[in-house]
């Protein structure tokens, strides 16, 4: 009777231990996320820095590729994680500027990425290095797209995120919804991004904002006005409207050039629209403007802009946006979250420890921890959690 008993007790034991191992084991991959999240939080504290994963885990692998495109080809690194890959990998947007994949900050983000366990592709995208945004872009990111795809382990079809931020993040969300590459997308992170670009054009030249019961003035930055034209001269068809206007763009990024009105004078009409469109201050005036410029430029707009596309995307949008914000405003993030087609693969948050993209928290006092760091250290871990379960 007491031998029975004891087999009893032992196997009961033994079902309980082994419960407990399946719960635990079930755990592990979500404990594991939440403390790479607040990790890579502890990053956002101190950009360029050592911190948490860089103490924590090997350095990823780093490898010189040529993404087949066009006939040269775009130059890019591979980071391939030291430890287990997730089952997404990543293609790192790295936006507009002059030292395109090899700017310091791209390759700290995709260092951090590829210690959180994504194979990380980093492609040098010739517009965005140029410091203009072109359809080119969009087709670049598909390639781009594609040609990880086919480095990663996996049967799933959706094995590839993007991540980019500002301008670049327009284009990506685009090529996000393109049918050669839409299913093969899992997720598209879009950090200080925009919905329509002759939204922003109103906001870099007047200032204004809004969607819904959202709105608000910024004083319009200058240079941002100006610098805008000087990288898009080549659409201009006229070559008198070419270097006119790069004559007045090149004094106004600078300082204002009281010449200005003369040289304008001679100006086609096309030439003209976009002239008083970059000096504009009226909000009201800026879509008949925009009618009547090149229709190049027209173009342009239109098809980077995500407004007209973001119905066909199928992947997770992870949208995060700084409010305020002086270059693209946090109105936008909030009009492409809802024109998403499917509400809950949408994951959006509106952040104030950030400068556009660029991370500036307060020092931390008792004060700013109850008033700042709390609420923003949650929107910050919800968001950064959820990512790397989708990417798992």
């Amino acid at each position: 009777m007491c031998y029975h008993a004891g087999v009893k007790v032992s196997a009961r034991r033994w079902v309980i231990l082994g419960a407990i191992a399946v719960v635990l084991v079930a755990l592990w991959p979500l404990a594991r996320d939440a403390a790479l999240a607040l990790a890579l939080m502890g990053h956002l504290a101190h950009p360029l820095q050592p911190g948490p994963l860089t103490r924590w885990t090997a350095g990823p692998a780093r490898e010189d590729l040529t993404v087949p495109f066009a006939a040269k080809g775009l130059a890019a690194t591979l980071f391939r994680p030291a430890g287990a890959v997730r089952g997404a990998g990543v293609v790192l947007i790295h936006g507009v500027n002059e030292t395109g994949k090899n700017d310091p900050r791209i390759i700290w983000v995709a260092d951090l990425l590829a210690r959180a366990g994504f194979m990380v592709l980093t492609p040098e995208f010739t517009g965005f290095k140029s410091l203009t945004l072109r359809a080119s872009d969009i087709d670049e990111i598909v390639a781009s797209v594609r040609f990880l795809d086919a480095r990663l382990p996996g049967r799933r079809p959706d094995k590839v995120g993007l991540v980019a931020f500002s301008y670049g993040a327009g284009p990506a969300v685009v090529a996000a919804a393109e049918p050669a590459v839409r299913d093969r997308l899992r997720f598209v992170v879009s950090f200080g991004g925009y919905y329509d670009l002759a939204n922003v054009i109103t906001f870099v030249t007047t200032g204004r904002y809004e969607y819904r019961g959202e709105r608000g003035q910024l004083a319009p930055n200058p240079y941002n006005r100006w610098i805008f034209l000087k990288y898009n001269l080549d659409l201009l068809g006229d070559p008198v409207d070419r270097a006119l206007l790069g004559e007045i763009a090149r004094h106004e990024a600078e300082r204002p050039l009281a010449e200005a009105a003369p040289l304008a004078a001679n100006l086609t009409s096309e030439g003209r629209a976009l002239y008083e469109l970059m000096g504009n201050r009226d909000p009201a005036r800026v879509p008949a403007l925009l009618r009547q410029v090149y229709p190049e430029v027209a173009a342009q707009i239109a098809r980077l802009s995500p407004a007209r596309v973001v119905k066909d995307v199928r992947a997770h949008l992870f949208i995060a946006h700084s409010n305020p914000d002086e270059f693209i405003p946090y109105t936008e993030s909030l009009r492409l979250a809802e024109a998403a087609p499917d509400p809950a693969r949408v994951h959006l948050v509106l952040l104030g420890g950030f400068r556009h993209v660029r991370p500036e928290f307060p020092p931390l006092t008792w004060g700013s921890l109850w008033s700042f760091y709390l609420g923003e250290g949650r929107r910050m871990f919800w968001f950064v959690y959820r990512l790397l379960r989708v990417g798992a």
